[in-house]
């Protein structure tokens, strides 16, 4: 099952240039995402969900980037699940149905009453009605990331605000854009980035502490989240400019 939706490209959306984001291009396909959970009746829009779908890993690869005030079109389907985990993919289309984006994405249940994770089963799936054979990137699969090690070249301590978190109580996924954004260089802020890729391992949550640390290795930008004192990762942020599909 197919889910079809359009956004608005909002000011708040564009960078100088007036052109498109990545932290706005993020938001619209987590905004999706939700609603294809409220249309599988899985996600509730208001109260408590029955389950609730939490992404760990994102992919997005952009083409173009159309100017503020475009109305743009994202479709996303189900595509594969196995065990904890389910695969998720998008397309976003410009005015004159160019496609201008893609990208892929794992999501996990979880229990809301019990905060763990579910293991997805077919009944979970089947409102979803998954496509697998339909794959954005059948060559990509995510790194298992259990550590990263690269030599630091800028560093930045902050703590977690509340204008960071959403309604789960922790930093919204694509406000990681803008962590990112916090510890690059200036030479390096200035770029535009049409491959990102984030993972996510430890929710931030409002009020910790965190540690950004930017590393480069042969042209890939990589901004850590860790913890503060203790060094756990949550979250790594791999950017780079294009380099073909």
């Amino acid at each position: 099952m197919k889910l079809e939706q359009t956004f608005f490209v909002g000011v708040q959306d564009v960078d100088s240039k007036k052109k498109i984001t990545n932290k706005a291009l993020i938001e619209m396909i987590s905004n999706i995402s939700m609603l294809h959970g409220v249309v599988a009746g899985q996600t509730s829009a208001e109260g408590v969900s029955t389950v609730s779908w939490i992404v760990i890993s994102w992919k997005l690869k952009v083409y173009d980037r159309p100017q503020m005030f475009s109305t743009l079109r994202v479709q996303t389907w189900a595509q594969s699940y196995a065990r904890v985990k389910a695969n998720r993919d998008y397309i976003v289309y410009d005015e004159a149905d160019r496609i201008i984006a893609k990208a892929t994405a794992v999501w996990v249940p979880i229990d809301v009453k019990s905060g763990r994770f579910l293991r997805v089963t077919p009944e979970h799936m089947e409102p979803f009605d998954p496509e697998p054979d339909k794959q954005n990137f059948p060559e990509f699969s995510f790194p298992t990331l259990r550590k990263f090690e690269l030599p630091v070249l800028q560093r930045q301590e902050i703590t977690a605000d509340r204008s960071m978190v959403d309604y789960n109580d922790h930093v919204h996924n694509s406000n990681y854009m803008d962590l990112a954004d916090l510890v690059l260089p200036e030479d390096v802020y200035q770029t535009t980035f049409d491959d990102v890729m984030i993972i996510y391992k430890l929710e931030v949550c409002c009020g910790d502490r965190i540690a950004l640390e930017y590393s480069e290795n042969e042209g890939k930008h990589y901004v850590a989240v860790r913890s503060v004192p203790k060094g756990k990762l949550h979250a790594l942020i791999v950017m780079s400019e294009p380099n073909g599909e």
